[in-house]
């Protein structure tokens, strides 16, 4: 196969053409997707048939340890490396996926003292409008920054909480959040040496060594220069697309809280397993 790899228009993350993840793949095809991912952040391929299997064995292409998601209720019935997003319900009315995953901004498993490598959805099933994902590339924010500003945040650290933002799913579930946990405000990516900002509103709650109202501020200066438009894009996704982003560059937010339970929306997520961001 031909692998084509072409920038996307919104400024950030690349389409990867000329592969069918449903089949097996050349070493060099798996090495010039990994690169794409390295040097994109986010990568992106369109119109794929995938079965649960070829989803687990795609995103093993960007790391050999996948992690089930703390919801297990949620989990693929094949597999617990899947986790099922959907909006559907059983007949009993009871859920057949997580309907929202998180609309607001942030990295994934930035919780734990390991936090995710990669994420990759799979979807199965996309409405004809609403439910796009908004992606933040993280290191261009972090290179765009004056000089004072990236010394006065050189060695901080922040703690995070993955119910700092409140979520009854907790409680519906009855599952207790995994402890907060400290990571660096500036983090350097393990492979590429790039450094990106790696806190985000969903789940860091302050900055360490600060008191209250100075964290406050300085973590509100942070998100409003991250989320300015330049860093930012809306994915618009179809049925059939895979998309894996690297969670050490970048930050997503996912619109499913407002999505208008008629439209039906259903993917698969795979999370790929990461190192200590220290």
């Amino acid at each position: 196969m031909n692998v084509t790899v072409t920038p996307l228009k919104q400024g950030f993350g690349a389409e990867i053409s000329g592969l069918d993840l449903s089949q097996p793949l050349t070493d060099d095809d798996r090495r010039a997707i990994y690169q794409a991912f390295l040097k994109h952040h986010l990568v992106v391929f369109h119109d794929q048939n995938l079965t649960p299997e070829h989803t687990v064995n795609a995103a093993r292409i960007l790391g050999d340890d996948l992690e089930p998601h703390l919801f297990k209720h949620f989990h693929h019935p094949d597999t617990p490396l899947i986790m099922v997003l959907s909006n559907r319900r059983e007949d009993d009315g009871s859920p057949k996926g997580m309907a929202d995953a998180g609309t607001f901004w942030h990295s994934d498993v930035s919780y734990k003292p390991n936090p995710a490598k990669a994420t990759l959805l799979y979807a199965r099933e996309i409405p004809d409008h609403g439910g796009d994902t908004l992606f933040c590339n993280l290191t261009a924010a972090y290179e765009a920054m004056p000089d004072d500003m990236k010394k006065r945040l050189e060695g901080l650290t922040a703690m995070h909480d993955y119910n700092h933002v409140p979520r009854d799913v907790f409680s519906k579930l009855k599952l207790t959040p995994p402890p907060p946990c400290p990571q660096p405000v500036v983090r350097t990516h393990p492979e590429t040496g790039r450094k990106a900002i790696y806190i985000n509103p969903g789940y860091t709650t302050h900055i360490e060594d600060m008191i209250e109202d100075e964290s406050a501020a300085l973590m509100k200066d942070i998100f409003r220069h991250c989320l300015s438009d330049r860093f930012r894009m809306r994915y618009k996704w179809r049925a059939g697309d895979v998309i894996a982003w690297d969670n050490a560059a970048t930050m997503h937010s996912a619109t499913t809280k407002n999505l208008d339970p008629s439209k039906h929306r259903t993917i698969w997520r795979a999370t790929i397993s990461g190192s200590s961001a220290f």
